[in-house]
């Protein structure tokens, strides 16, 4: 089963403080999108900047990996945030009165994906990492719209492989990103290129940041935008 406790010390000698940096860069980008795709559709920039979240989140997530001393808890948290922020957001679009499809995964359930191809990977249980990406594919044949998909669980591989080797890691993500491109006809991703500027130098943040802080601003900063969307649709 789970070889729950670590006992290597971490290859990537990011600090705490620039780590928080990262993920408050990948936070803000989130908010920017979100607010585009709620709020402003019309305002294409705001979707431009998202682009940056996702990368920046999956590189987290690998370095989360590193420093956990419990595989299974740290799965068992994000496993858990996915299930409730899918209610969450399943309530915000009925109050809100805007059609939701329940079919729409969110993108804690890739995050969860990733997290359990890092930890196969790393404990070269390569079978189960071919049955994790086969999931990921498989999951549209079963009318279920993972956030990202495949793209997103191979792309958080691949940060957790070569996130010493930035170089290599920009090959790496081009190539991912031109073939999802191609697939999705969705020429956008390609500004997620972006976030390598965030994960080369990173700055430190300099005041602390809670743990949970922010697996807490993902629902928070939802349910805040679908209100402000209820509140204009009741105006109008």
């Amino acid at each position: 089963m789970f070889n729950i406790q670590r006992t290597h010390l971490p290859e990537n000698k990011i600090t705490k403080e620039q780590s928080n940096y990262i993920k408050a860069v990948a936070a803000a980008a989130m908010l920017a999108d979100h607010v585009g795709v709620i709020l402003l559709s019309d305002i294409i920039i705001l979707r431009i900047i998202g682009r940056i979240a996702f990368p920046l989140f999956a590189y987290q997530l690998g370095i989360g990996y590193l420093y956990t001393k419990n595989f299974k808890k740290h799965f068992a948290r994000i496993l858990l945030f996915a299930v409730a922020i899918q209610g969450i957001y399943a309530a915000c679009t009925f109050f809100a009165n805007i059609q939701y499809d329940p079919e729409n995964f969110n993108i804690f359930f890739t995050l969860a994906l990733g997290l359990a191809a890092i930890y196969c990977y790393d404990n070269k249980k390569y079978l189960c990492l071919l049955f994790i990406f086969i999931l990921s594919s498989a999951s549209r044949l079963c009318g279920i719209n993972l956030d990202y998909g495949e793209y997103g669980v191979l792309l958080i591989l691949v940060m957790y492989i070569q996130r010493n080797n930035i170089p290599s890691l920009t090959v790496s993500m081009l190539l991912l990103n031109v073939i999802y491109c191609v697939l999705s006809k969705n020429t956008i991703q390609l500004f997620s290129m972006l976030s390598l500027i965030f994960i080369a130098k990173p700055y430190s943040l300099k005041f602390p940041v809670p743990g949970l802080a922010f697996y807490l601003f993902y629902p928070a900063h939802l349910a805040l935008l679908y209100i402000i969307k209820m509140l204009i649709n009741i105006k109008h």
